[in-house]
């Protein structure tokens, strides 16, 4: 060994029996002083549901929380009474009486005792890995056992039930939600409450709703909303063999073919043979009854014309489709995804719920709920590559938002989940899976930029539309091409007129009375060929109107619907 290492040694080892002497353990903390340490637990001296909500959730993750809203919540509607008082002592405007600030006040301090948010005693939300990247959360709205009482504890499922509707939605399902809701009860609780204010106007307005609910759908309100069931949802899916092109500038964004379809519950089949009895046009409705399964297909080419449905790059072969189902109406996109959704719901198909995907997703979510949400990875994937093509496409409208945007959105790993939320016996419980944390920023940053994003593409394809529809068609008589694609771009031009309408209307302040001129018009309509006002394509003559009246054309059967 070394000879200078040997050397050193002892003065190394006193030197390190020195500062171990040093490092001795101090006795703990104490509230009469002494180190700082571990000490007695406080335990609260105010009652809350930290132990029955953190019971709940998963300790040791990437995210945990717990909110107690005893004190904040629990004397909300005191706490409406007292600034009720003092805003009654305050010297009010002329017309504001201190009958009215109070009758107002009622009617907020009902509204709150009848909502249930008083009974919200805790809140929690946890997340924690199953595999790297791959996140289990829950979020939990707690109120103690019988207290689960109001509209946000009955309105949206009284109790859990089996997730039926999982069985409607067809493999290639992109996106999809699901909720329970007693659309009844929720108006009947508002009705009632609109009527404490003793508002004239108001109690007018109640009271003629269900007459004029009649006159315009030909059913009564109460017929219409006890036919209802109590659930509603939406599925979106994306057929992978099938692209269609968006118009982003000059290099059209290629994305899967897209279909939507909505659906709610019913009791009965009011509604359906309601719209039944209103759709007798044979050329724009075609009507089946197969199998137990009646169907209301929509001739959509024979609604708008052919110019304005390829300005959107949109497929002439789309069907929209209403159908009366097992316990369902369905207002589908297309009558493929009818089919699809017929097919997974009689178990002729798997269905999403087959699909690998499915079953890692729904690993340890309840099979029984009140609500459901799923958003698959190829709607992530699809909707993420869209958003980065809109930025790109309009990074002359948006300017330095644009170069922000594409990087924002290809930072941010495509977004998956599902997750089931359960009205149990201690209020509401959400489960799920997904590949972000709840407390990731990631989860809410590529949102914020949705509204600018839908508006970039909406607004420059919606005047293109215009534009394109009324060069199409023209501004002179057309006689080519058959009858109805005649009438058809008559309507259309009825309609841009309509919209002229309402648009000098509102930027000249005139009343419904008033009746513009062709001239007033132009300027409204975009600048078609030649520049000119549109006419019929038949020879027809238009007739303007007053703003309040639809604007018409002599041919007999070019009406606005």
């Amino acid at each position: 060994m070394n000879a200078r290492i040997l050397k050193f040694a002892p003065i190394a080892i006193l030197i390190a029996a020195a500062l171990f002497a040093g490092c001795k353990k101090e006795a703990p903390f104490n509230p009469s002083g002494g180190s700082f340490g571990a000490g007695p637990a406080i335990v609260s001296a105010e009652k809350n549901s930290f132990d029955q909500v953190t019971a709940k959730l998963d300790k040791g993750g990437s995210f945990y929380l717990y909110l107690s809203t005893e004190q904040a919540l629990g004397g909300l509607s005191k706490s409406i009474a007292a600034f009720s008082n003092l805003v009654g002592q305050t010297p009010l405007a002329p017309g504001l009486g201190s009958q009215n600030i109070a009758r107002i006040f009622q009617v907020v301090d009902s509204l709150v005792k009848d909502s249930g948010v008083e009974h919200i005693s805790g809140v929690g939300a946890s997340s924690i890995a199953r595999e790297k990247g791959f996140y289990y959360s829950k979020l939990i709205v707690h109120h103690y056992p019988g207290q689960g009482d109001g509209m946000m504890w009955t309105a949206f499922g009284k109790a859990p039930h089996p997730l039926k509707e999982l069985d409607l939605l067809p493999e290639d399902t992109a996106f999809a939600a699901y909720a329970d809701m007693d659309v009844p009860l929720a108006w009947k609780t508002l009705e009632s409450e609109l009527k404490k204010l003793h508002i004239p106007e108001v109690d007018q307005a109640l009271a003629s709703m269900p007459a004029q609910f009649k006159a315009e759908t030909g059913m009564s309100m109460e017929d219409a909303l006890g036919s209802l069931g109590g659930g509603y949802g939406v599925i979106l899916t994306l057929d992978q063999s099938k692209q269609i092109s968006l118009p982003l500038g000059a290099s059209p964004l290629q994305i899967p073919d897209p279909a939507l379809a909505i659906f709610f519950k019913v009791k009965n089949d009011a509604i359906y043979n309601r719209v039944d009895q209103i759709t007798t046009n044979k050329i724009l409705f075609t009507k089946k009854d197969q199998d137990g399964i009646k169907t209301i297909g929509i001739t959509l080419a024979s609604l708008l014309s052919g110019p304005l449905l390829s300005s959107f790059n949109l497929p002439s072969s789309i069907t929209p489709t209403l159908a009366l189902t097992r316990d369902y109406v369905i207002l589908t996109s297309s009558e493929k995804l009818l089919q699809d959704i017929i097919a997974v719901q009689t178990g002729k198909r798997g269905g999403f719920k087959s699909t690998a995907e499915f079953k890692k997703l729904s690993q340890g979510v309840p099979n029984e709920g009140n609500n459901f949400t799923l958003v698959s990875e190829k709607f992530g994937a699809t909707f993420s590559k869209a958003m980065q093509g809109v930025a790109s496409a309009q990074g002359g409208a948006m300017g330095a938002q644009s170069k922000t945007l594409q990087d924002m959105m290809a930072s941010n790993a495509v977004n998956f989940s599902y997750s089931v939320g359960v009205n149990g016996t201690e209020g509401w419980e959400a489960r799920g899976n997904g590949n972000k944390s709840m407390g990731s920023a990631a989860m809410v940053l590529p949102a914020v930029a949705v509204g600018g994003v839908l508006a970039a593409i909406a607004i420059p394809n919606f005047i293109k539309a215009r534009e394109t529809a009324q060069a199409n068609a023209g501004t002179a008589p057309q006689r080519g091409g058959n009858a109805t694609s005649r009438q058809n771009a008559c309507i259309n031009n009825l309609r841009m007129i309509d919209g002229a309408k309402g648009q000098w209307a509102l930027e000249n302040h005139k009343q419904n009375s008033d009746t513009p001129t062709v001239q007033d018009l132009t300027p409204f309509m975009g600048p078609g060929p030649s520049g000119e006002f549109p006419v019929c394509p038949d020879g027809g003559k238009y007739i303007i109107g007053a703003i309040a009246e639809k604007p018409r054309c002599t041919i007999p059967g070019h009406v606005l619907p």
